[in-house]
């Protein structure tokens, strides 16, 4: 009887092991709807919370330079968050790759969170840098590795939806950033910017903790350091690649067009800051199609609706270009350009992590990495000798060219095998 019982324990072993293995999932199961609310209504507010970190840099860049006295406050809040939030989509998404999501975005937001409340009591613009710098590769630990939880945590049918609300909040964050430095700012400092944030960002920090259960997806069997080979690999994929060189075109035409758009309401209108505020808010209608674009994808495909966006997206720059002699049909291109660029953004995401297996959190960083490079140039593109009209047309044709490249990434290659998906 001894032996018989040791050969049964010996067998029910494998299952045993499997059993353990597959048991966050399994929880994931049994949640039913928890499985979907409970991880977006913690991951939706806290991509608002990290990215508004971004965007407030612009309002406070005179305050903080007068407030310290100091020539480098562009630099500090500005450059040094950029370069660093630049270098940490590269590290921290095949760090989760290797090791899991929650491991990952736990302890970033929770070490994102003491950098903000550090800020807050910085005494020098030197500081200020320093933190800016932590902040920003901090911050990119959130970006990626919430949209690759996404894409393993949720159920299929929801995890466009949820992609699309995730991408609701990172360009809501373009806005309400500006408008929450400017207005704490104004009332109580620039410190508590940071320090009003920073509580904030703990509490999402104990949210992730709490709400959010590891996905599981396949034994991780790859070293950290075929993981970042990996990236590499990922670039040159033709199914890749292309959405990746499309994906450029849209944070930039975002920021160019609206970075454009400031002195021409101010010069040719004779709009205040104030007014100009509310012409920028005009753009948030159109940012409500970016959950639905969610819908959409699970509907009609990543490929047919992104190339939707960016036509959309290309049209209102074609109306603005129109009709820049009048106010209200300015306003209301934007809403129909700003609505092609909610549509597409969250599609792209879609189409990169349907694409990359289970490097889906490094495919991604690289893909927010190249739109992230896109709204750094836009900025620029305002100084080139085009005229507002002659600038929003070019943007509309990067645009369309964005269209096409997403279109050609559908078609089979030669070397395509069964499996490997080529459209989605």
């Amino acid at each position: 009887m001894a032996a018989k019982a040791r050969r049964a324990l010996v067998d029910a072993e494998p299952a045993r092991v499997a059993d353990q293995e597959t048991e966050p999932r399994r929880a994931l199961v049994d949640a039913g709807p928890v499985r979907v609310v409970a991880p977006l209504a913690v991951l939706v507010p806290t991509a608002l919370l990290v990215l508004m970190q971004l965007y407030l840099a612009i309002p406070l860049t005179p305050v903080v330079g007068k407030a310290l006295a100091s020539g480098g406050a562009a630099a500090a809040l500005g450059t040094a968050y950029i370069l660093a939030y630049a270098l940490g989509f590269l590290i921290f998404g095949p760090l989760s790759d290797r090791y899991g999501r929650k491991v990952i975005l736990v302890p970033g937001m929770t070490a994102f969170a003491l950098a903000t409340a550090a800020l807050s009591l910085a005494p020098s613009m030197t500081v200020v840098g320093v933190l800016r710098a932590v902040q920003g590769l901090l911050a990119a630990s959130f970006a990626a590795v919430a949209l690759a939880y996404i894409g393993e945590a949720l159920p299929p049918r929801w995890r466009s939806t949820g992609i699309g609300a995730i991408a609701t909040s990172f360009l809501v964050a373009g806005i309400v950033g500006q408008v929450y430095a400017q207005a704490v700012a104004e009332a109580f400092g620039w410190r508590w910017v940071f320090g009003l944030a920073a509580p904030a960002l703990a509490l999402a920090a104990v949210g992730l903790g709490t709400v959010l259960v590891e996905p599981y997806s396949g034994p991780r069997t790859a070293s950290l350091g075929q993981k970042y080979r990996e990236l590499a690999t990922l670039a040159t994929q033709r199914q890749l690649l292309l959405p990746y060189l499309a994906s450029l075109t849209l944070l930039l035409s975002f920021v160019a067009m609206y970075a454009a758009l400031g002195p021409v309401l101010a010069t040719r209108f004779g709009l205040g800051n104030p007014d100009i505020l509310l012409v920028r808010l005009g753009g948030l209608p159109g940012m409500v199609l970016a959950p639905l674009a969610g819908w959409f994808v699970g509907r009609f495909g990543a490929v047919r609706v992104a190339v939707a966006g960016f036509v959309v997206a290309a049209a209102g720059l074609m109306i603005e270009a129109f009709s820049a002699d009048n106010l209200w049909a300015l306003v209301a291109a934007s809403t129909v350009f700003v609505a092609g660029i909610a549509t597409a953004v969250p599609a792209m995401i879609a189409l990169v992590g349907s694409r990359a297996g289970q490097a889906r959190a490094g495919a991604l960083g690289l893909g927010g990495l190249v739109m992230f490079v896109g709204a750094s140039c836009g900025p620029l593109l305002p100084g080139l000798p085009l005229g507002f009209s002659g600038l929003l047309l070019a943007l509309a044709a990067l645009l369309s060219f964005g269209a096409a490249l997403v279109a050609i990434s559908a078609r089979p290659t030669p070397d395509h095998h069964e499996g490997a998906p080529a459209n989605v």
